[in-house]
């Protein structure tokens, strides 16, 4: 976690690099959030019209799944975008903050060590407080569906955007700017 021969130069203050794990936690998070709403909402209708096949009506399933996943922005914006973006810049910040007093001697793989090591306690309440509500009494894996995608795909994002968050926070700040 300290390796003094790969040891990154950091001319950030302590609130200054607290500050800017918030902003990439947030902006982290936001990416994270739109690209699973792009890919887990027609994945999801798509597996609706898949279970209701038998009904000998596939075309229209695969017709309403389509017009879910158009529709489904507004939501996604005010159901997972935002909200993942508070959770990513108070995660953010709490990355920065833990890794600011090591700021002179911490590498990034230290710091994403730092990102792991908050990720794991929010994954663990988030699946506590929310996971038992998405998990139906009755045996079968199409039970999971709904934890799945509520729980189990952002828990998996957000255990690898912190990491990425403190990975982003200590790039090589001496090396000349790119032309």
């Amino acid at each position: 976690m300290f390796d003094h021969s790969s040891t990154l130069k950091h001319p950030d203050s302590f609130l200054r690099l607290a500050l800017r794990g918030a902003l990439y936690g947030a902006l982290a998070f936001a990416v994270l959030a739109a690209g699973y709403a792009a890919v887990a909402v027609p994945v999801f209708g798509g597996s609706l019209a898949y279970a209701n096949r038998a009904n000998g009506r596939l075309h229209e399933a695969l017709i309403g799944a389509a017009v879910l996943s158009i529709c489904s922005g507004p939501f996604a914006i005010v159901l997972g975008i935002l909200p993942g973006m508070a959770l990513g810049a108070l995660c953010g910040l709490a990355v920065g903050l833990l890794a600011a007093p090591y700021r002179h001697r911490l590498t990034r793989r230290g710091a994403a060590l730092i990102g792991l090591l908050v990720a794991i306690p929010v994954v663990v309440a988030g699946n506590l407080i929310l996971g038992p509500d998405y998990l139906a009494p009755v045996s079968g894996v199409a039970n999971y569906r709904l934890y799945l995608f509520w729980v189990g795909g952002p828990s998996a994002l957000i255990l690898l955007g912190l990491p990425a968050v403190g990975w982003a926070l200590f790039q090589q700040f001496d090396s000349p700017p790119r032309a």
